[in-house]
């Protein structure tokens, strides 16, 4: 535990000091997004390649473990010397990385994200990061076989889509990997886990935690498409690693109640552009995120009350790992409403202020 503290306070450093760094440089580059439809909410040019920082910051804190512990025993316990699924992560990554820059600077088409996007699950199922059997409670395990590359490429690829899509505010996508990652991270430390997953969750936490100040309403830099898609592919992959020795149908709810904002928000998206007969890929003002803006909140409120589900949903994830399932329904049925009562107040007082302006305007 000691040594996932010092991980995780190390990245934090490391991402802080990184990040001022990338936004001078991407200013110098002209690696700004202007702002230019609807869909955008900020007023002015803004870094977008802030997420470069969060991937420097990650390779030198892994780097550090890496030589920290190589000479740990036991090895196998300790270090990442010989890990076939550490540097499968780490090549699936190079191709995500790889993919976000170019998007950021030329803007790619889908197929050809496509292409790195498949490349980079290549990487990691080559190197043994895959799905192979379901564990369906009250039911025999169920061997993947052929459906295993297929579904193992459909969850990374889905997971990185997902926290791509809800990176539409200031500090969104940032804090709600930052509450997921934790909430991973407290799973994997507290199970069988082994210690890629433990190792990468921590350095990922502490590169978004570095990164967050910078992110967060008002935003000096946006992380872009090369952080978005880097975060969702390595929680895609840790999710998988961490639940690799019981990888039973609770350890597939589990990763997707930690996400579960911009999982359910993507699965939205989805079903309300194939019921337009519009691309599936195709960007819209549709999102979560933006309908919260359509009610009248800001960005600061927007984003507080997607903390504050994702944080909820989180710790159900967590409990869900020790408790009877029973409990954990009881607790999600009081969340929803919760939740829907704090969103249906939020959103009369807004529109009591509305009209209260209109009256005063009238009046004047």
């Amino acid at each position: 535990m000691t040594t996932v503290l010092f991980m995780i306070f190390i990245t934090i450093v490391i991402s802080a000091i990184s990040t001022p760094l990338v936004i001078k440089m991407a200013v110098r580059f002209g690696l700004v997004d202007i702002p230019k439809d609807s869909r955008r909410v900020h007023s002015k040019p803004m870094p977008r390649v802030g997420g470069l920082a969060i991937i420097i910051s990650m390779v030198i804190g892994l780097a550090v473990y890496y030589f920290m512990t190589l000479n740990a025993t036991p090895i196998s316990q300790l270090s990442l010397k010989g890990s076939t699924q550490f540097l499968g992560y780490i090549l699936g990554a190079f191709f995500i990385a790889l993919m976000g820059i170019i998007d950021d600077i030329f803007t790619l088409r889908a197929r050809y994200k496509f292409i790195f996007q498949v490349l980079s699950v290549i990487a990691v199922y080559m190197c043994g990061i895959r799905i192979e059997i379901l564990d369906v409670p009250f039911l025999s395990k169920v061997p993947l076989d052929i459906l295993s590359f297929p579904i193992t490429g459909l969850w990374v690829i889905a997971i990185s889509c997902a926290v791509n899509l809800i990176d539409g505010l200031d500090g969104l996508a940032a804090g709600i990997s930052s509450i997921a990652s934790f909430a991973l991270l407290t799973i994997f430390a507290t199970t069988s886990a082994s210690i890629e997953p433990i190792v990468i969750t921590s350095v990922l936490l502490g590169a978004l935690l570095g990164f967050l100040p910078y992110n967060f309403h008002p935003a000096k830099t946006f992380m872009g498409d090369v952080g978005s898609n880097f975060i969702g592919f390595t929680i895609a992959v840790v999710s998988i690693l961490g639940f690799a020795k019981g990888y039973t149908v609770i350890a597939v709810v589990i990763p997707i109640l930690a996400l579960g904002v911009p999982v359910f928000d993507t699965v939205f998206a989805m079903v309300r552009r194939a019921a337009k007969g519009k691309p599936l890929l195709q960007p819209d003002g549709g999102h979560v995120h933006h309908r919260l803006l359509k009610r009248g909140l800001n960005q600061r409120q927007a984003v507080y009350i997607l903390y504050t589900i994702s944080s909820i949903l989180c710790i159900i994830s967590v409990l869900l790992v020790s408790q009877r399932v029973y409990k954990i329904i009881i607790l999600l049925f009081a969340a929803a409403l919760f939740i829907t009562l704090e969103i249906t107040n939020t959103i009369k007082i807004r529109k009591i202020k509305k009209i209260e302006n209109t009256s005063n305007n009238h009046l004047e």
